[in-house]
């Protein structure tokens, strides 16, 4: 409809008006929360928003404090343009262990970055968390960014606090989002960050010399999602804890391995036993027929952990964990 609307020229950096009216729209449904598209900024994909807080708030030699284990993409940004990550273990449990921030912020520190739910984890940050993180923020002046990609992919009766709901840090959290799990539209490319409007101003400058704006045509189908009905997100979010129930189960019954529930996303993060590493791991369950993740790709504390991804059809699980658990119990 939009390209055949000749929507297909160059658009504002901020984004289209129509999408970033449509995120206010979804942030007042979902959170309750009121937001202008002043606070919105449209972007090409999660990929360059990571990027876009990187450019603008980091000069070299800057630290960034990122959870270990944690999506890689962070650290990769923070060292492209000149910062030093900090990585900061997690407890067993996946959850913060605040000492261990205390203890590694610095002079240099500026920035925080954590997903919720967690990936390559699948925890979900409670809500005593998110605030402590939110009151340390403004306590230290550093940004805090939270992930909130899989925020409509939450299990089991866990409740979801989103940063944008913890007014007292407004202007020093940035909330990171992107169309591409919420509603299946990996291959459009968009995503968002919704911040204080001074920070988007900031924000917009290396954006638009980047890409000048994001898919004017991907932009109007995401609003038009963000905007209708999201029963379609309803019955993916179903279709997916089915999903997660099975593989859930057959980990169960795997006695090498030390699984912690999944609270969201569409991932399992399980704990092996064996004198293997997660990369040697990762290639001899390859050598089986079984793709995983190697838990190290996600930081040093991944070593021994595994990722195990349910985002593929029942039928391919059942064969995928009857395979991974065969593997496994052949193991010397």
């Amino acid at each position: 409809m939009a390209m055949r609307d000749n929507l297909t020229h160059y658009g504002s950096a901020f984004g289209e008006s129509a999408l970033r009216q449509a995120v206010c729209l979804s942030l007042k449904r979902d959170f309750g929360v009121e937001r202008k598209p002043e606070n919105v900024m449209i972007t090409s994909g999660g990929i360059e928003a990571i990027h876009v807080v990187c450019a603008t708030y980091l000069n070299p030699g800057d630290e960034a404090l990122i959870p270990d284990p944690e999506y890689s993409a962070y650290a990769d940004s923070v060292s492209l343009f000149g910062g030093t990550p900090v990585f900061v273990p997690l407890k067993e449990d996946f959850h913060i262990d605040f000492e261990a921030i205390e203890k590694r912020i610095s002079q240099k520190t500026k920035i925080v970055f954590i997903s919720s739910p967690g990936n390559p984890t699948g925890r979900v940050l409670r809500e005593d968390e998110i605030r402590r993180l939110a009151r340390l923020a403004v306590k230290r002046d550093l940004l805090l960014v939270l992930d909130e990609a899989y925020h409509k992919l939450i299990y089991s009766g866990v409740r979801f606090l989103s940063i944008c709901q913890v007014e007292e840090a407004q202007n020093r959290s940035i909330l990171l989002n992107s169309f591409s799990k919420t509603y299946a539209m990996t291959g459009w490319r968009v995503g968002y960050l919704v911040a204080d409007a001074a920070l988007i101003k900031d924000m917009v400058t290396f954006h638009k010399a980047m890409t000048i704006c994001p898919n004017v045509p991907a932009q109007m189908a995401c609003a038009a999602a963000a905007a209708g009905t999201q029963d379609c997100v309803t019955v993916m979010r179903k279709e997916y804890e089915k999903r997660k129930d099975l593989v859930e189960q057959k980990l169960k019954k795997i006695a090498r391995l030390h699984t912690p529930p999944c609270e969201g996303a569409f991932y399992f993060f399980p704990r092996f036993e064996h004198a293997l590493t997660s990369p040697q791991m990762t290639e001899y369950l390859f050598s089986k027929g079984i793709l995983v993740r190697s838990g190290t790709e996600f930081g040093a504390c991944g070593q021994k952990h595994l990722r195990i991804c349910f985002a593929a059809s029942m039928e391919i699980l059942e064969m995928g964990m009857d395979r991974l658990k065969r593997a496994l119990d052949e193991l010397k």
